[in-house]
């Protein structure tokens, strides 16, 4: 994930240099396109500052201590379940990069129809328009990476996991996902209704997919079910000794 967040990061940076050098060159874009640079920016930054794990580089208060992630089988229902949930994520991801393209297109297009770059109109359109499936290619193909591709190995695995502890929900700016922190790992997730459920809580157990990361459903410090994925039916007690 903090691949990602850098890999964003040179994009923006690439992008906000094209703008200037439009500007330089008498094509007056706007001040749009330099909030997208700067959206792209807020969301990478937020993708490397949050991609640790919560007690990374600590060491253990009383020694040695049970591992705060534990395997669990995956049994074909589960297999099903997690595939449900990563074909509605991918949805989401998807609209996502085409609204990123239609609103490229509209900027090229509004600069063409009020004649903001004299002479430049349909150079403006076809540019900002290729910036728009560039970006659009950028999200889906690293949403492709850390989703689709993920979830094959997933969906032939032996086992998913369960993680218990301390978790905080990471907010990615301008965007309706989040980055989901744990004690020994952290990855994003999607979905208003799972960051809702976990971002109530600071402590307790999450069951999810190994590569990824698909929720399945979490619980609270005391036991109480805040989130399940529909199909999921696995309760809290099936792995015997799982203490928050």
């Amino acid at each position: 994930m903090r691949i990602a967040g850098y890999v964003m990061l040179i994009a923006s940076s690439l992008f906000l240099i094209l703008f200037v050098m439009a500007e330089l060159g008498g094509g007056h874009v706007g001040v749009l396109p330099f909030f997208i640079s700067a959206f792209l920016a807020a969301m990478g930054w937020s993708f490397v500052k949050s991609g640790r794990a919560i007690v990374q580089g600590q060491a253990p208060a009383g020694g040695i201590t049970e591992p705060a992630t534990v395997e669990m089988p995956m049994f074909p229902g589960i297999a099903i379940v997690v595939a449900q949930q990563n074909a509605r994520d991918w949805r989401r991801v998807l609209y996502v990069a085409g609204g990123f393209i239609v609103l490229f297109a509209v900027i090229g297009a509004l600069i063409d129809l009020f004649n903001a770059a004299p002479g430049m109109g349909s150079a403006m359109l076809g540019a900002f328009g290729g910036l728009g499936v560039v970006t659009a290619v950028i999200i889906a193909g690293l949403s492709w990476l850390a989703m689709r591709l993920p979830v094959k190995h997933d969906l032939r695995a032996a086992h998913y996991l369960r993680t218990t502890g301390p978790m905080q929900v990471v907010a990615i700016p301008f965007s309706t996902g989040a980055t989901l922190r744990l004690a020994d790992r952290a990855f994003l997730m999607n979905g208003t209704a799972v960051i809702r459920a976990l971002g109530s809580i600071n402590r307790g157990t999450v069951d999810y997919s190994a590569h990824g990361h698909v929720i399945l459903a979490a619980w609270d410090s005391q036991g109480r079910k805040v989130y399940g994925a529909p199909g999921y039916n696995v309760e809290l007690s099936v792995v015997g000794g799982s203490q928050i």
